[in-house]
């Protein structure tokens, strides 16, 4: 299963669509950027309004 969702950095820039073989992501998890480098998972946002754009969820990041 895939889970599809939106980074967004703390400022709520977003900085991309991304798509991971994985059911979940949770907080202190570490992800891919779109250009392919590190960042923490900070937030995430699956509610009604994190989940616009057909993504599981909205997930706030940090670079690492």
């Amino acid at each position: 299963m895939s889970y599809r969702f939106r980074l967004i950095d703390t400022a709520a820039g977003e900085l991309g669509i991304v798509e991971y073989e994985v059911s979940r992501v949770d907080q202190g998890d570490t992800v891919r950027l779109p250009d392919g480098s590190p960042a923490t998972v900070i937030e995430i946002y699956d509610d009604e309004y994190g989940r616009e754009g057909g993504v599981e969820a909205t997930v706030v990041v940090e670079p690492d």
